[in-house]
């Protein structure tokens, strides 16, 4: 097992997909604060009221490391790519040939994934932290940081747990395209308008938000509360992780 977590480390720093992911990170943190401060310029320029450039805050910036959304989407698809390489390569034979037990492979991937999403995490608030002390300094809450990291700690729990999803589909399934299509799905919150629609139509019979226990929804609150997103995280890889290396043991390498 840990000679396999060693290859799954070195094969996911050496990768191309996952040095460009981060790059991409990086560059949407520094846009998002660009984009924010062209916006305020502009409504300055056409006399909005009250338009002014206000500093950055450190501990919404820890809280909210991506910023925007779109950097959730590259960061679970460049989780896709991890997790599919070797399938694609058609090397995993050769890897799951030399354990004992196959499912070990995906233990191994899921691990790894932990690593990559933290890295991808401090990758995307270090963006935001320069580009905010680039342009006009940063507030901090000092009393208020360990609630901060906190989130900080919960929301890469929850990203874990959507991790777990795409690689039950991309090794499990083995299946790549309906991965990246479910990564998108994740990442980007499409699935808040599933949930009005059955929010709505279960309200008639009890009032229950489906959006609380949705891990893509979870990851997004700034105000969450702890108990309940650990335990919805905590749910989805107990659930999805034994699942994968079911899947995968019972299935043929090719």
């Amino acid at each position: 097992m840990v000679d396999l977590i060693r290859m799954d480390f070195y094969r996911m720093f050496k990768s191309k997909s996952f040095i460009i992911s981060n790059i991409v990170v990086f560059a949407i943190a520094i846009v998002t604060r660009l984009a924010e401060i062209g916006m305020i310029k502009l409504s300055q320029t056409l006399g909005v009221a009250d338009a002014v450039v206000s500093q950055s805050s450190l501990n919404e910036i820890i809280i909210n490391p991506f910023g925007w959304t779109i950097a959730l989407i590259v960061v679970l698809i460049s989780a896709v790519t991890f997790s599919y390489a070797d399938i694609a390569n058609g090397y995993i034979k050769n890897i799951a040939g030399q354990v004992s037990n196959k499912g070990d492979t995906a233990i191994s991937k899921f691990i790894v994934l932990g690593v990559h999403n933290f890295i991808f995490m401090t990758v995307a608030m270090l963006g935001r932290v320069i580009i905010a002390l680039c342009t006009g300094g940063m507030q901090v809450e000092w009393v208020k940081i360990p609630l901060a990291i906190g989130t900080f700690a919960v929301k890469w729990l929850l990203l874990i747990s959507l991790s777990t999803i795409l690689l039950f589909m991309s090794t499990g399934l083995k299946n790549k395209t309906l991965a990246s299509v479910v990564g998108v799905i994740l990442g980007s919150g499409s699935l808040m308008l599933m949930h009005l629609m059955i929010d709505g139509t279960v309200e008639r019979f009890i009032h229950v938000d489906i959006s609380k226990y949705d891990p893509s929804m979870l990851i997004q609150e700034a105000n969450m509360i702890f108990s309940n997103a650990i335990v919805v995280a905590l749910v989805v890889i107990a659930i999805f992780l034994p699942l994968t290396v079911v899947i995968f043991n019972k299935t043929d390498v090719k």
